[in-house]
């Protein structure tokens, strides 16, 4: 009897340590995310705080001056005198935007060009991420102002068709004008504008090369090159990307990260920019933008016309398809793209996010994504509030990201080591 209660007390004993004698040692996700926290010195999490408050800032002196110019070019005539112009040398409203429009972005990229240095020269030099001389940054802020002229004389010639046309819902006819427009540019940014700014060249054969391309192949994208850019010249950032729509889809990364991070982190990157390829999210971003900017442009119909009435004889303005009027429309306009910021933020935000999943489910491997992740912390801020997660942050920061990748490795206890994840 005696034998047998000690028999029973022994079992009892061991069957717990039999029942997890296979199984590996719990994996706390919470706890291993902020190990991985720490390895970012405190002076760095300062300043990359410094770097994106800097650029929230930046957003609201462009809006600020955007706004300021637009009352400059109205109230003082100008913006008339130049509609005055463009009719002398054409009676044919389509060719008086390619007078209009041009003075009108000459001008305003010269009263912009303190805000526009302050953001895209400043405040990268200042928290140390920017490579370029100021004569570079001048030289790439004309090309993209050339860029502007060239299709937004074209965009703006055809929307004023649209809006003497149908000046009550050209807001919706508008639009679809701008959503073709958009289809247009991430189509041609592949092959023509793109190459303006940096060279593009195949990735350096070998196995990197050759694993990036088995796990596009893998996900049913037809890839057989993968492209390297020279964004050093520019940025210290890492950075990959996927641009260009039909046949021009180019699955690209940049040397700084095949600098930086090491092979399991490279194909990470990648798997991340291939996972939206394979989620299509170029065609539903297009979609919800296309949505978004519909919006945004009968609020803008709404205030044209609410200020048109109050002012639009001081200023000049005869009606909603007048040039003169550009000015004030464009503000408007300006102004609720601004309140609709977090919208496009969280269209963004969650693409990201499917994309990372996408990544480490595809590499099974969520220490490499958390080594990149760790890689971004130099320009999002490694753990911000809840509220500026959710409204201002177009990605998910350095902390949504670990802990993804380590709540996956919970629940994967034995993955195999592969890497994929992203960057950008």
């Amino acid at each position: 009897m005696n034998n047998c209660l000690r028999g029973l007390a022994l079992l009892l004993v061991l069957t717990p340590l039999l029942g997890h004698a296979n199984d590996a040692p719990g994996f706390d996700a919470v706890a291993a995310t902020q190990a991985l926290l720490t390895q970012v010195p405190a002076e760095n999490v300062e300043n990359t705080i410094g770097y994106v408050n800097a650029g929230y800032l930046a957003m609201v002196l462009q809006l600020a001056a955007t706004l300021l110019i637009a009352w400059l070019l109205l109230a003082s005539g100008w913006s008339r005198r130049w509609r005055e112009l463009a009719e002398r040398k054409f009676n044919n409203r389509f060719a008086q935007a390619f007078i209009y429009v041009p003075i009108y972005l000459l001008v305003t990229t010269a009263l912009l060009l303190p805000v526009d240095w302050y953001s895209g020269h400043y405040i990268e030099h200042a928290y140390g991420l920017g490579n370029l001389s100021l004569g570079g940054w001048l030289s790439e802020h004309l090309m993209g102002a050339a860029l502007m002229l060239l299709f937004g004389s074209l965009f703006i010639a055809l929307l004023y068709m649209v809006l003497h046309r149908s000046p009550q819902r050209w807001w919706l006819w508008g639009t679809g004008l701008a959503a073709g427009f958009m289809v247009l540019i991430m189509f041609l940014a592949p092959l023509f504008i793109m190459p303006l700014f940096n060279e593009y060249k195949p990735m350096d054969e070998g196995p990197l090369k050759e694993q990036i391309l088995s796990i596009a192949r893998a996900n049913g994208v037809p890839a057989d090159d993968v492209k390297q850019v020279d964004q050093s010249k520019q940025t210290k950032r890492v950075s990959a990307n996927v641009a260009g729509m039909f046949g021009t889809v180019r699955i690209a990364l940049n040397d700084n990260l095949l600098a930086r991070a090491d092979a399991p982190a490279v194909e990470a990157v990648m798997a991340h920019e291939i996972g939206h390829y394979v989620l299509n999210h170029a065609g539903k971003g297009l979609l919800f933008i296309a949505l978004l900017i519909g919006a945004c442009f009968a609020a803008t119909s709404w205030l044209f016309n609410w200020v048109l009435a109050r002012r639009g004889e001081r200023w000049g303005i005869r009606g909603v398809d007048d040039y003169a009027g550009f000015p004030l429309l464009f503000a408007a306009l300006s102004l609720f793209l601004f309140l609709a910021t977090p919208a496009f933020n969280k269209l963004t935000y969650m693409q990201e996010y499917e994309a990372d999943l996408f990544a480490i489910n595809a590499t099974q491997n969520p220490d490499a994504w958390a080594e990149v992740a760790l890689l971004t912390s130099e320009y999002r801020k490694l753990h911000p509030p809840a509220w500026e997660e959710r409204w201002l942050n177009h990605h998910p920061s350095p902390y949504a990201r670990i802990y993804m990748a380590m709540r996956w490795k919970a629940e994967n206890p034995q993955p195999q080591n592969g890497g994929t994840a992203s960057a950008e």
